[in-house]
């Protein structure tokens, strides 16, 4: 029973980068006793199926790659996600400073072109709506607002 559950787990692995979270919520779904999971997040740790730093890592770059998400959207997740603040810290020092601030002013200058409203002043406003429910920074989001024309 136990190595038929730890197979089921290392599928579950395999198959996707998990947190420790998503493992203790799968292995809930198969009736494992509390006491019994360090046990079998030990095992997985152990052979590398489970690594919280290289989640956090794989998060950072997926959800800014693939949503354009912001640092602050990305560190709520990984929290939601019950992953360790300094492991958050540095998951995000993966973002480039570069490649951010040139993702959120095309974003922006994107957003910018597709709202129809003739008010600029009102444009910008959705621009920056927009930019904060994407995670962005508000300062970082005034600063590229003031740029667009």
């Amino acid at each position: 029973m136990k190595s038929e559950v730890l197979q089921k787990l290392a599928r579950y692995c395999a198959y996707q980068e998990r947190c420790v979270w998503e493992i203790q919520v799968k292995m809930g779904s198969f009736a494992i006793l509390p006491e019994d999971q360090a046990t079998y997040l030990d095992w997985l740790e152990d052979n590398n199926y489970l690594n919280q730093e290289r989640f956090a890592k794989l998060f950072v770059r997926s959800k800014f790659n693939q949503k354009s998400w912001g640092r602050n959207k990305i560190k709520f997740e990984l929290k939601r996600l019950q992953v360790k603040a300094p492991l958050i810290q540095k998951a995000l020092e993966e973002l480039k400073e570069l490649s951010y601030d040139a993702r959120l002013e095309s974003m922006l200058i994107e957003k910018f072109n597709q709202v129809k409203d003739p008010n600029e002043w009102s444009k910008k406003q959705k621009c920056y709506q927009y930019a904060l429910r994407k995670g962005f920074e508000p300062d970082l989001i005034s600063l590229y607002i003031q740029q667009l024309n």
